[in-house]
């Protein structure tokens, strides 16, 4: 077993360190992402919709083209003066010390400004890896994938009632653990230190839990890659 407990999202009730799911976000028998072992596991926190976006190289990510593989998630954008550089750091390291298989998104809720190409040059300055893509799209699509999808607060904030370092949009301070069925499985703190250990461990054993997870390389939802 991996590190502490997956966290959950507000909300969202978990019965044992990893019993069933309860309240909101109760997941019905036939979903793809109900358990597959028998043993006590990570407990399924959302199963994610399809989506569709882009690359910071361009080239489409999707939900469908991840499936197979684990990996870490974050909502960030390039002007962030508040919680997006912590989350890009221990991105960096999480990438740096994650196992063969696991694979990084981190998804803009700025896509107004922030193009692939914005995105290729924040990863530059980041020394992203080859298996950590930086995801842009229409703005709607974004926010809604964070919502909806993550189950995560990310919505622009009006020009009068902005303050703090944080800018033009609020949005989590969370790391997402999903599984190679496109389930999320655990939510960590980026400025909690047990958090962070729990998740590479939780990370670890998702990976090992995933037969068709032992590629390298950049992620598989970069189609064309």
């Amino acid at each position: 077993m991996g590190g502490a407990p997956a966290r959950a999202a507000p909300g969202v009730t978990v019965l044992g360190p990893r019993g069933a799911l309860v309240g909101a976000l109760l997941l019905p028998m036939t979903s793809g992402c109900v358990s597959l072992r028998a043993e006590p596991e990570l407990p399924v926190l959302a199963e994610l919709p399809a989506f569709t976006l882009a690359g910071h190289d361009g080239r489409p990510v999707t939900l469908e083209g991840l499936r197979g593989r684990p990996w870490v998630a974050d909502f960030i954008f390039t002007r962030c003066g508040g919680v997006c550089p912590v989350l890009t750091a221990q991105m960096a390291r999480l990438e740096r010390r994650a196992p063969r298989g696991a694979a990084f998104v981190s998804f803009t809720v700025d896509p107004d400004h922030d193009t692939p190409e914005v995105l290729a040059r924040y990863a530059r300055q980041h020394a992203a890896g080859d298996r950590w893509v930086f995801v842009t799209g229409p703005k709607a699509a974004l926010h809604e994938l964070s919502t909806e999808g993550f189950k995560l607060a990310a919505f622009e904030v009006p020009p009068g009632e902005q303050g703090g370092g944080d800018g033009p949009f609020l949005h989590s301070g969370k790391l997402v653990l999903v599984d190679g069925r496109g389930c999320v499985r655990g939510y960590y703190d980026s400025e909690d230190g047990e958090d962070l250990e729990a998740l590479a461990a939780d990370l670890a054993r998702v990976v090992r839990e995933n037969p068709s997870s032992g590629r390298g390389g950049v992620p598989s939802g970069r189609e064309g890659s």
